[in-house]
């Protein structure tokens, strides 16, 4: 059957443009003539914006001033999810995270719709409030589809969850087609590595910014993005490190992009993306980030090679097929040395970031990845 004229409600307590899956599953829908509507929980200050499509429409309660959604604001986005549900009556919910498990479930019971569960970002095990740990499991129990984007994060959840296996997708956080860029030359020198996301000592570290330094004018590192709610000043802190704000400092921070076109863009005029996220395997988001990270994908989408951190699971994944090279992100000398190489081996780099976007353009692209969510979304 066809996805055409099918309602689609997303409910996710957030600020959905800051989640590069919803805006591609939300835009391959109204591709495929879905209407869609978003009901989003923004951030007061946030300018990230959502690409615009006539078959996708945004609902939002009051912006809230910081990331943290106290439980009045909490409970008037589970009042407006109900109210849409009524008004709009979608065949389908798409509710993300534990924030928007309860909600979700909500409003496809009131409007007799099909539940999907798509969670990004995975609490800790028992770390949640009793009420949304049973929204949680709730609402991955009745959901038909269950999405996860890696594996192990996946099986830790279903052990805690109990919903079942034949309900269990794992879709990657790749770019779309349309995304990659076009390329222009790049001169090879100086070298520019270059990171977008959330900004976080632990994703990019000040060894970065130590080893850069070492280059002695041959490397430079651009930064775009936002930083992470518990990384406040955490920006200020990298440039101090420089000592130099001028135009021409090796580190040269961008600021937050609205358009995740123009970040993509963006990356496609640097050489090497950085992807570090630390050895350390506790925390059950951080180790397991493979698949989970859009970074890696959208700067091979940009034409760029990979420095990745020297785990198991990211070599595995990135420097074996050759993607990538790795080094230890805590470790400026290590960082130093695989900068070295990029440096000394420039048509080796371009043939790793050539075979990179040939690869997201074969298969590793979110069109490919979503194709069996949207067949499983269109029968039935």
């Amino acid at each position: 059957m066809s996805m055409a004229r099918r309602r689609v409600l997303f409910v996710q307590a957030t600020e959905p443009a800051y989640y590069p899956p919803l805006i591609h599953a939300s835009m391959l829908m109204a591709e495929a003539g879905c209407e869609v509507t978003f009901l989003a929980a923004p951030i007061a200050g946030s300018p990230l914006e959502m690409p615009r499509h006539p078959r996708i429409s945004r609902h939002a309660i009051p912006p809230r001033p910081s990331h943290v959604m106290g439980k009045s604001a909490y409970a008037r986005y589970a009042a407006v999810a109900a109210r849409l549900a009524l008004f709009f009556r979608p065949d389908i919910v798409y509710a993300s995270d534990p924030l928007g498990a309860g909600p979700g479930l909500l409003a496809a019971r009131l409007a007799r719709a099909r539940l999907v569960y798509h969670e990004h970002d995975s609490p800790e095990p028992g770390a949640l409030p009793t009420p949304l740990a049973r929204a949680r499991a709730a609402a991955a129990q009745r959901a038909e589809l269950v999405i996860f984007p890696n594996e192990a994060r996946a099986q830790i959840a279903q052990r805690e969850l109990g919903f079942l296996d034949d309900r269990l997708r794992v879709v990657w956080n790749m770019p779309r087609r349309a995304e990659l860029p076009v390329l222009d030359d790049r001169p090879d020198s100086p070298l520019t590595l270059y990171y977008h996301g959330s900004i976080t000592p632990e994703r990019l570290p000040l060894s970065v910014v130590e080893a850069v330094g070492r280059s002695r004018g041959r490397t430079r590192l651009q930064i775009a993005g936002f930083e992470a709610p518990a990384a406040s000043g955490y920006v200020r802190q990298l440039l101090d490190l420089v000592g130099d704000a001028s135009p021409t400092s090796f580190v040269r921070y961008q600021g937050e992009v609205p358009a995740r076109s123009d970040l993509v863009a963006m990356a496609a005029r640097a050489h090497v993306g950085l992807a570090l996220v630390p050895r350390d395997e506790s925390d059950v988001n951080m180790g397991n980030m493979t698949g989970a990270s859009n970074k890696p994908f959208d700067y091979m989408a940009a034409g760029l090679a990979l420095l990745v951190s020297d785990r198991t699971d990211w070599c595995r994944m990135f420097v074996a097929p050759g993607y990538a090279r790795a080094c230890d992100p805590a470790d400026p000398r290590s960082i130093a040395a695989a900068v070295s190489w990029f440096l000394d081996h420039p048509a080796e780099r371009r043939a790793m970031g050539a075979s990179g976007r040939a690869k997201i353009m074969a298969d590793w692209n979110y069109d490919t990845a979503f194709a069996p969510i949207m067949c499983a979304l269109a029968d039935g």
